[in-house]
């Protein structure tokens, strides 16, 4: 039968007397005959008073298949209640068939998870440890496995939320930093001769300080963030609850406001028009209409990556899919394009990796695509002749001059390059993946269609992502398409982008002709800012001439 004792304690320092046999009660001599003075613990006669030590209990817990009992002993509790209410709590989890005789913190359990998780990706594992160092154990990493409950799961999003509070009242610092920095630099600029000296140093003073601050900026924790955190919380106690190490999943008792992922939205006349004027994007993930992308080829068709722009813009892949893609899943016979690899950065280290089992897949390319391909082949045999022994064979399609293969990292900061050189309203390199699915629709794919091109593993997830940017395109596309027919004999322009947008009510008068716009709202195409003109016309005449100096280049090297 399992049984409990409470007692207490504490560590005053006296002369040691005896507690048991017959001698009980007399003091304890040492061989001088001096009485030892050491702890007196249990035997100190000030433990009646409140407040003085603290207690103990002392578990012995009977095993069911004829083992030793195991003996437990703990203290440091304020209260005997308190050591009876802990005392009770070890007692439940051994019936329960938890080991109670292990000691282990939450934080060593949770490094030891990830430790042994072998059935997800290294990508995944790297995330878990992310959110273990960064979130979860410097909030709740010391409490003991078997005492986490629900309100220490709590203990991590309140830490979040604090240090959220946190980083928000020093982004409004740096801002207001960066108005003084620059009203200090116009009254150097304006100042009066004699003054200037003076006002250049107190900039100067403004701008390092500005500079300082800037680098300790930090990215507060979203929503979503929070939501892959207890996702992690949850995955390591469910695979703790069927090893008998937790009692139950006390993660599904944590709720998290409800939230879902920015839509993408789609850069119509309107916001362009509105972007060209006050310089704020209107969202949080942005999307090309195809005149803007084909703008944005054209601009690029010089790049020794156009290729592989093409190739994002066209067709979607994800950019580790593109890094990683090799030269034996490319069949220009059949154009067609197997994605079964990517790259991926792992604590900062380049690996490869298997996709997920809905990722590989089977992508159709376009002529054009082909001819790149093609191009891109015949460059890198060039290629690989100049470097000799230089050249690294890693049977990639994207390398740099030597054979290696690009960093992800990289395509998104040259990405961004790029279009701010462009002149074009701003994307990010994943907005060309929600391009391709808009480019697809309009070309006649269904949402299956899409969904399998764009390597989704739901087509429920395609949908959610697209319900809202596929019809405006189409909208946008139809636009386009009244804006070249000739009316009253008037010659077909481009329409001015404020015009086009669509009334905010059905009692707004309607929108009215306007001519070519001026080259201050739509500039020129030039490496500054390019024309957003209507499909086909001057972009089918430039990407000919492309094509064509491409295919010579080609010819000659060959």
């Amino acid at each position: 039968m399992s049984t409990v004792h409470t007692y207490k304690r504490c560590g005053c320092v006296g002369p040691l007397i005896r507690r048991r046999g017959e001698q009980a009660g007399q003091p304890i001599l040492d061989k001088d005959g001096n009485p030892q003075v050491g702890r007196l613990d249990t035997a100190c006669t000030e433990l009646s008073k409140n407040g003085h030590g603290t207690w103990y209990y002392s578990l012995r817990l009977v095993q069911e298949n004829g083992e030793e009992p195991i003996r437990l002993r703990k203290g440091g509790f304020p209260t005997q209640a308190k050591a009876k209410e802990e005392a009770k709590s070890v007692w439940d989890d051994h019936d329960a068939g938890l080991d109670v005789t292990v000691e282990e913190t939450f934080g060593d359990y949770l490094l030891r998870w990830a430790g042994e998780k072998e059935d997800v990706a290294r990508t995944t594992i790297s995330k878990y440890l992310e959110h273990i160092r960064y979130h979860i154990a410097p909030a709740i990493g010391r409490v003991e496995r078997r005492a986490i409950r629900k309100s220490h799961l709590l203990q991590v999003f309140a830490a979040i939320k604090d240090r959220n509070t946190t980083i928000l009242a020093h982004h409004e610092y740096v801002a207001h930093l960066t108005v003084e920095c620059e009203r200090k630099r116009k009254a150097w600029r304006e100042g009066i001769p004699s003054n200037r000296q003076v006002l250049r140093a107190s900039w100067h003073e403004a701008r390092e300080l500005l500079a300082s601050e800037r680098k300790r900026k930090r990215r507060v924790t979203g929503l979503e963030t929070q939501k892959r955190i207890l996702a992690t919380l949850s995955s390591a106690i469910a695979d703790g609850v069927r090893a008998e190490e937790f009692r139950r999943n006390w993660a599904d008792l944590v709720k998290l406001p409800k939230s879902s992922p920015p839509k993408p939205m789609l850069w119509t006349p309107a916001r362009v028009a509105r972007w060209r004027e006050t310089g704020k994007i209107p969202g949080r993930v942005m999307v090309w209409t195809p005149e803007l992308t084909g703008a944005f080829l054209d601009f690029v068709a010089d790049d020794n990556l156009f290729d592989l722009w093409h190739f994002m813009a066209l067709r979607g892949p994800r950019r580790g899919e593109a890094c990683g893609l090799s030269w034996s899943e490319v069949d220009l016979d059949s154009l067609t394009v197997t994605i079964n690899s990517q790259v991926v950065s792992v604590n900062g280290e380049l690996c490869d990796a298997t996709p997920k089992a809905d990722s590989e897949r089977i992508l159709s390319i376009d002529s054009e695509s082909g001819r790149l391909f093609e191009s891109r082949r015949v460059l890198q045999v060039q290629q690989r002749a100049t470097a000799g022994k230089a050249w690294h064979d890693t049977g990639r399609v994207f390398t740099h001059e030597d054979g290696t293969g690009y960093h992800p990292d990289y395509l998104t900061h040259r990405f961004k390059d790029l279009v701010a050189a462009s002149g074009l309203p701003p994307i990010t390199l994943h907005g060309l993946r929600h391009g391709a699915a808009c480019i697809a629709h309009l070309g006649g794919s269904d949402m299956k269609e899409i969904s399998d091109q764009l390597g989704h593993s739901a087509i429920q997830i395609t949908m959610d992502t697209y319900t809202n940017i596929l019809p405006e395109a189409q909208k946008a596309r139809a636009e386009a398409a009244l804006a070249v027919v000739p009316r009253a004999g008037q010659v077909p322009a481009a329409p001015d982008p404020a015009a086009v947008s669509v009334p905010a009510t059905p009692a707004a008068p309607p929108v009215p002709a306007v001519p070519a716009p001026a080259p201050d709202q739509v500039p020129a195409f030039n490496p500054a800012a390019p024309e957003l003109r209507p499909a086909g016309g001057g972009r089918l005449a430039t990407l000919r001439r492309v094509r064509a100096k491409r295919t010579e280049q080609v010819l000659v090297g060959v």
